[in-house]
């Protein structure tokens, strides 16, 4: 059980990010591969603009993956997963969404370095991101990468960075040599977990292996959208998806 390796929250307290192995077993992997697959060829064409994002008619993100009764049962709502959620929350959760980075092979779009609370506007930053590998990943075919321990100062300055997936980036990557950067290896089924605060990327996939990822992201129970600074956040993305389509 997670709730005894205290080393685990420790290190998340501390970094703003731990990885867990074997998170989810083989099988279940090949299942949400599968389920994914389906979903995706059936339901593709409804969606369109800031929903869904294509590399050379390949799909590199999609956003709206709550919308499959698979992940919002079977893993939103699997036991495992929101207690893990919990843990380091520290108090009961609240699914807020789940989102696919597929970065095909040789095609993957990078994703400019970020903070995922300056799109949420969590009150409080209590809200965290399960993200699991359903494939292999490493530095070759674009990692994650996380700047530790950047969760501790709070809301940095960001900037429109115009790429798919990800509207937002670093406005001063002068501030990133504050923090140890370091990148993610993952098998199938391994799990990160990161607060909404800890600054982190990815680099484009070269390589010839896809890097597929699903992530569920929650928020604690007594945590709240500041809906004012959400509202401006909405505005600042059309803005840059109009921009980013005719420009």
């Amino acid at each position: 059980m997670i709730e005894k390796n205290k080393n685990l929250l420790k290190k998340y307290n501390e970094k703003g990010w731990v990885k867990i192995k074997s998170f989810l077993p083989k099988k279940s992997i090949i299942k949400i591969n599968d389920s994914l697959d389906k979903f995706l060829e059936a339901k593709i064409k409804k969606y369109s603009g800031r929903d869904i994002n294509f590399t050379e008619k390949k799909i590199n993100s999609f956003h709206k993956l709550a919308d499959s009764k698979f992940v919002k049962k079977n893993l939103a709502g699997n036991k495992k997963i929101k207690k893990t959620a919990e843990y380091f929350l520290k108090e009961k959760s609240k699914f807020m969404a789940s989102e696919l980075f597929a970065k095909p092979a040789k095609y993957g779009l990078a994703v400019p370095n970020h903070q995922d609370n300056y799109y949420w506007c969590i009150d409080n930053a209590n809200a965290l991101t399960i993200w699991i590998a359903l494939d292999k990943v490493s530095k070759l075919n674009g990692s994650l990468c996380y700047y530790e321990k950047s969760h501790c100062v709070g809301i940095f300055k960001h900037s429109p960075s115009f790429s798919k997936g990800s509207s937002q980036k670093i406005a001063n990557n002068g501030v990133l040599k504050r923090f140890k950067k370091i990148y993610t290896n993952l098998h199938p089924g391994d799990a990160l977990i990161h607060h909404s605060l800890i600054i982190h990327g990815s680099e484009r996939n070269k390589s010839g292996n896809s890097r597929r990822g699903l992530t569920l992201q929650f928020r604690g129970k007594n945590s709240f959208i500041d809906l004012k600074k959400r509202k401006n956040y909405e505005k600042e993305l059309k803005q840059q998806i109009k921009a980013r389509k005719y420009s």
